[in-house]
């Protein structure tokens, strides 16, 4: 049921990644679809037929792409930094163009029917100055650092600390809900530090008994922002538009995980960014919306995420993508169940139901396994309506 499966700060398995630490459990590399133009359709393992190939698609190594005619194309970012032009007139594989190893991982990423969310772990309180930013990320080094948290009615101040353990490094009071720290050259690379925010009302960021522990950053070291900085320089070379080079952008900060078990040891606030910067340049592509909800998810900022989740679902419905309104569904009616709203849990999984009886192989018992605990997910929910 989802409320036993962990929304452990590991929407993850592991990283493969030049600049993280040895991991025990391989991830699956990941490739998206950078271009599209003309007819071009995928083909998933567990699905039972060709669907219409659009930019931003996630894709698998055993994933088909057929670009039907010359007058179509087709472009997969693979996760080694490289684009691969897909040949025109026969479906292929993705693993014919990518390697299955590389840079960038889906773990942490991608929906996984194993996370857990836990009932009733709402932290975005309208009465808690819950922190937005940095919050469960790592930083570049020297890396302008702005603080930014929920505004709380009729508080007059906000009292901000950051912390190593139980010692305070920095103390600011403040009248707004948002402060510049003045030297992020002063946090030390070996540390992770808590950001502590407390209301002139007396209620402060981690005394919500259902919360999580304090958030908390990390900063990357000199190596690691030197492979970083290679690595964005061989997106830059990619020929890439803007919504596909920050998509790249964004799966790689995210792949700076030194360990999948720590938020913080991720570039995940530089992602959430990059993706802002599309979105406020009005991008109508629902992959962007949608990564960028996969990753305020995974800071713990879910009514964050469930607003871009929405948006990204509108846009996949415009752009008649069903495979992503189904998987986005599929999301919505998770963080709904975590939110405690059950009605729309129900509806939103029973949506993806739907889409997935549509889309899916049925005789592939792998499929009839993720129909049979997408209808136990929906029982779930409904018995607590």
């Amino acid at each position: 049921m989802i409320w036993k499966r962990l929304f452990s700060i590991s929407l993850l398995s592991t990283v493969l990644i030049a600049i993280a630490a040895p991991a025990t459990i391989p991830a699956e590399g990941l490739y998206y679809i950078a271009a599209v133009t003309g007819d071009v359709q995928v083909k998933r393992r567990l699905w039972f037929g060709y669907d219409r190939a659009h930019q931003g698609d996630r894709l698998k190594l055993t994933d088909r792409i057929w670009v039907r005619n010359p007058q179509s194309s087709a472009t997969v970012f693979c996760n080694h930094l490289n684009s691969w032009q897909v040949p025109v007139g026969k479906a292929l594989k993705v693993s014919k163009g990518c390697s299955d190893s590389g840079i960038l991982s889906d773990s942490g990423i991608l929906f996984r029917a194993d996370d857990l969310l836990a009932p009733g772990r709402d932290i975005e309180s309208e009465e808690l100055p819950y922190l937005i930013s940095p919050r469960n990320t790592a930083l570049r080094p020297n890396q302008p650092l702005t603080l930014r948290w929920h505004g709380v009615k009729q508080a007059t101040h906000y009292d901000v600390t950051i912390k190593y353990l139980a010692t305070p490094v920095w103390e600011k009071r403040v009248s707004e809900p948002i402060v510049d720290y003045p030297d992020s050259s002063q946090l030390r690379r070996d540390r992770d530090y808590f950001i502590v925010v407390t209301a002139s009302t007396g209620v402060s960021s981690p005394e919500n008994p259902n919360q999580e522990p304090a958030p908390t950053i990390a900063l990357l070291t000199d190596d690691q922002e030197q492979e970083l900085k290679k690595n964005l320089a061989q997106i830059e070379t990619q020929n890439l538009d803007a919504d596909a080079k920050a998509q790249g952008q964004a799966h790689l900060y995210h792949s700076t995980c030194q360990d999948l078990n720590y938020p913080n040891t991720c570039l995940n606030q530089n992602a959430i960014e990059v993706l802002e910067t599309r979105i406020k340049a009005g991008t109508d592509n629902a992959a962007i919306y949608q990564l960028q909800a996969d990753m305020y998810k995974r800071i713990g900022l879910k009514r964050q995420a469930q607003q871009r989740y929405r948006t990204a679902l509108a846009l996949a419905t415009k752009a008649n993508n069903l495979p992503l309104q189904a998987e986005i569904q599929e999301q919505l009616g998770e963080i709904a169940h975590n939110l405690e709203e059950y009605a729309e849990a129900v509806e939103s999984l029973e949506a993806a139901e739907g889409i997935y009886l549509k889309l899916l192989n049925l005789e592939d018992p792998e499929a009839q396994g993720k129909l049979e605990q997408l209808r136990n997910d929906i029982e779930d929910s409904q018995g607590r309506i």
